[in-house]
Formats: structure tokens, C-alpha cells, sequence
């Protein structure tokens, strides 16, 4: 790991709940869950006067009715968070030539053209706050430091509304104490598996023989020891080369039948295509993602041979690589997404010899 980069990580602070309060004052100060509201409906995002009564993202909607029924629950608005997504994008593209966009509400931006003075970083960190907050109305917590790990464990750690500015120097008493959930890679499966050897905290896996860790976990078990040190070397990817659309549905029981699978496919494909056409967008690559009730994930993806924004073609690819390229047997899935890559900007509008709503009963 090189000391001298310096790299950046913004997330705005439970955006969509916030852009929902932003639009409608009757909201604020009240817990507004946004996500799916039917029977299989799933948390998408929380404001935090929600999280108090214990609802986050991915839980099942019915779930948090049951811990907060008079919370205000909203489906998502893509458009208009994709509309404030943009203008926080264009705060970091004018601080940064690299700008590696994860999601609607967070990116990462290399800063490394600014030096590695401590104050001075802090002074330019509240400068992109304040003018994400004068461009969107929004909050967002920043942090910085020498990697995408420590970055991003800089920005969640101050949340919301936080700056952290993470020296090289003060990594490990960083680290250290934190319980061993907090590094990227450790879910829940991992997270027992650690604990059952001892490791409870960041400090004791970065401690403990690296011959037990490899023996345990393999080469995934010495990635995650060298987060534990502090050590990332992953570069950024500059937002043209990273950027992809994808949607995708966590079910509140797990589903067996492969029609129902294939009729979640057809619709996820639709909101994909549907964003694909608003950006002006054609994509040379299709993927599905699936989940399966033990948590093990897989996706699949093919590429074409020309770009498209037909929901008819992605929905149709989605559901090829869903039946020959993804084993679906008595267990079922917890969890379905569609996605597209490889997009590019075109400025004639691809017709279509059909209509192209895809008729959907779910959620």
C-alpha cells in the first residue's frame, strides 16, 4: 500500500428517505421507510428517526410495518434520486479526474493530486460537503484516507453528516477495537467462523498466524488479514470503465417455482431497460444475480455483439442465462437480480416492433 495516495468515499446519508423529506416537509422529523410495499416488498432505505425501531435495508417491508406501523411508507422515486445522484457526481468530478460511482448515493474519488496534508484535506472534505448539501439539500458523510477500505470505513463511521480524515500513522489504533464485522468480506457465516477461533476483534485477526487464517479460509483469509492491517491496494476505476444499471428483488420467503423466478426476471428487466432508454444508454452486456437460502451467490452474464435497450432482448437474455446457466433446484432463491454493463451513450432511439411494458403481478 502506498502511503502517499489519498483516496475519497461519499455516501449521502440515507438518501432515499432524505430525498423524500426533501420533497415533502410533512415527512420530516418522521420515520418514512422507501421500498417495496406489497406482501414481498423489501426496505430499500430507512431515515434515521426509522432505524430507532430497528428497520434497515433488506429487511422485508411487512417486518418493519410490524416494528414501526405508523412509520410513512414510500415506493422508490429512481428519476428524481438519479436526478440528485447526478448533481452530488458533479460536485466530485470537479475535485477529481477519477470518479469510480458505486451506486446512486455513494462514489469513490481519488484525491491523490491534492497532497496528503491532514488540514488541508479536512478543509477541501468540508468543501464537498457543503456543496453537495448547496447543489442537492442533502447531507453526506466523507471520509478520506490512503485506500478504497479505509475510505469508506472513514465515511460510515462518522455517519451521518461526518468527515474523517484517516492518517497512515493512526490506522491501526483505528482498527484495532473494532469488532471483526467491520471489514469488508465478513458476513455473517465468516463473522461466526471468526469468532469461534477467537477473532473478535480486527486487532486479534491482524494478530493471529497467518498459517491459521490461510488454513481456514484460504486466499480469501489472507485478503482479509491485510485489511486488518490496513493494507488495499485496489485502484479505482474510472466511472466510464465501472458504471453499470441493475435492479434487484430480496424475497420474504424463498421462491421455488421457476416460472415465478422467471416472471421477477421479466420485470426487474423492464425497470433496466426503462432506465436505460431515460440516460439515452445502450448496454453490450446482460447479467442475472442469484441468492440462494444458504446466502451462496452466483451471476451469470453474456455479452453481444451490438448495444440495446430492448426490455424485450434483456428480459429475454436475462431468462437464458436464468434456465441454462443457473441451477435452481427444491430450496429455491432468496434473491433475483438483473443487470446490464458495457453501456454506452447513443443518440438514436432504438425502436421496437413491440410494446414494451411486460405485463407483472408481483409486489
Amino acid at each position: 500500500m502506498s502511503d502517499e495516495r489519498r483516496i475519497g468515499h461519499l455516501d449521502m446519508d440515507a438518501f432515499f428517505a432524505a430525498v423524500e423529506q426533501l420533497d415533502e416537509p410533512a415527512y420530516r422529523g418522521h420515520p418514512v421507510i422507501v421500498g417495496g410495499l406489497g406482501p414481498r416488498g423489501v426496505v430499500a432505505t430507512a431515515s434515521y428517526e426509522a432505524r430507532v425501531f430497528g428497520i434497515h435495508s433488506a429487511m422485508p417491508t411487512a417486518v418493519a410495518r410490524q416494528r414501526c406501523p405508523d412509520g410513512i411508507y414510500v415506493r422508490p422515486r429512481f428519476a428524481r434520486y438519479k436526478e440528485l445522484s447526478d448533481r452530488m457526481r458533479r460536485v466530485l468530478h470537479g475535485v477529481s479526474s477519477v470518479v469510480e460511482t458505486i451506486s446512486l448515493d455513494e462514489a469513490f474519488f481519488d484525491l491523490t493530486h491534492h497532497g496528503t496534508d491532514h488540514r488541508a484535506l479536512e478543509e477541501l472534505a468540508k468543501r464537498i460537503k457543503d456543496e453537495v448539501q448547496y447543489e442537492t439539500g442533502l447531507t453526506c458523510s466523507v471520509g478520506i484516507a490512503a485506500n478504497r477500505f479505509l475510505a469508506k470505513l472513514g465515511s460510515e463511521l462518522g455517519k451521518p453528516n461526518g468527515l474523517l480524515v484517516i492518517d497512515p500513522e493512526s490506522v491501526q489504533a483505528l482498527l484495532d477495537p473494532l469488532p471483526i464485522g467491520a471489514l469488508w468480506g465478513v458476513g455473517r457465516v465468516t463473522e461466526r467462523r471468526l469468532v469461534s477461533l477467537g477473532l473478535l476483534r480486527v486487532g486479534d485477526l491482524r494478530l493471529a498466524p497467518s498459517e491459521l487464517i490461510s488454513r481456514e479460509f484460504g486466499l480469501s483469509g489472507r485478503r482479509l488479514q491485510a485489511l486488518a492491517s490496513g493494507i488495499d491496494d485496489t485502484p479505482l476505476a474510472r466511472e466510464a470503465e465501472s458504471r453499470s444499471i441493475s435492479r434487484e428483488t430480496t424475497f420474504t420467503f424463498d421462491v421455488v417455482d421457476p416460472e415465478e423466478i422467471a416472471e421477477h426476471i421479466r420485470h426487474l428487466a423492464s425497470q433496466v431497460a426503462g432506465q436505460l432508454k431515460s440516460e439515452a444508454l445502450l448496454c453490450r452486456t446482460v447479467r442475472v444475480k442469484v441468492r440462494y437460502p444458504d446466502f451462496r451467490t452466483i451471476t451469470r452474464q453474456m455479452r453481444l455483439g451490438v448495444g440495446t435497450n430492448s426490455v424485450h432482448l434483456i428480459a429475454a437474455l436475462a431468462e437464458h442465462l436464468l434456465r441454462d446457466r443457473v441451477r435452481l433446484d427444491e430450496a429455491g432463491v432468496r434473491l433475483i437480480g438483473v443487470g446490464v454493463g458495457t453501456l454506452f451513450q447513443t443518440e438514436a432511439q432504438q425502436l421496437s416492433l413491440f410494446d414494451e411494458a411486460l405485463p407483472f403481478s408481483g409486489a
